[in-house]
């Protein structure tokens, strides 16, 4: 596991991207997590039938975890992860459903979110918000339907999730076996990361193991507001 000066020293790369490092926390966060054993999983854009689209990075296995936190899982927080994605369906379109690996956390994490953001060279605007129930954020792999379904009105977008606790860590799953694509950020302030930053540019090869499925099938007018 890499210790907070190590990350100190890839700060520095960040810092160049426009991150600026935080000051060492006394409680030893660190970035870094466990390892385990590959498994098998869907390959790069894989795509379902019926007007459907999976949108992910890499081949969705979680070789380790990633996030801040101290090894106990009760401090470190708030994390926000995202990946971007494109897709090739045209809007309009929503996303109906997330699938998502949480590689620890020790019970001291009592709220998650999934969340959207519009892509503006790496994640801009909130522009959706899900809660997650406690089970949803155990340690495992999830798939959780996103309802409502989220409306997209581009292509290219960020989806991920967000812990806002600062009493809590965790880590999510960390697909390391197919390098880094570029399109994967952490938010993560406890650990000096107080902008967003890729995975790849603090040392960490990979892309969360996370995915969504959009439909083009969605009601039209569910997506607009409209005043009488």
């Amino acid at each position: 596991m890499k210790k907070f000066v190590s990350i100190t020293m890839a700060i520095g790369l960040v810092t160049v991207l426009g991150v600026v490092a935080n000051q060492v926390v006394a409680d030893d966060h660190s970035l870094a997590g466990a390892t385990v054993s590959p498994g098998i999983g869907p390959g790069v854009g894989s795509s379902y039938p019926d007007a459907q689209e999976s949108l992910f990075r890499g081949d969705m296995i979680a070789e380790s975890g990633l996030g801040c936190s101290n090894s106990a899982g009760t401090s470190g927080g708030p994390n926000d992860w995202a990946v971007g994605v494109t897709a090739s369906l045209t809007p309009p379109m929503g996303i109906i459903q997330t699938t998502y690996n949480v590689f620890t956390q020790n019970g001291a994490v009592t709220q998650m979110a999934f969340k959207a953001w519009t892509a503006a060279g790496g994640p801009g605007a909130t522009f959706a918000s899900q809660a997650l129930t406690a089970a949803q954020y155990a340690v495992g792999t999830h798939t959780v339907a996103i309802s409502p379904f989220i409306p997209l009105t581009n292509q290219a977008f960020f989806f991920g999730f967000n812990q806002p606790q600062t009493a809590a860590g965790m880590r999510l799953g960390l697909d390391t076996s197919s390098g880094g694509s570029g399109f994967s950020y952490l938010l993560a302030p406890g650990c000096g990361l107080v902008s967003w930053g890729t995975v790849t540019s603090i040392g960490f090869n990979g892309d969360w193991v996370m995915r969504v499925l959009v439909d083009d099938t969605v009601p039209v007018e569910l997506q607009m507001f409209s005043v009488e």
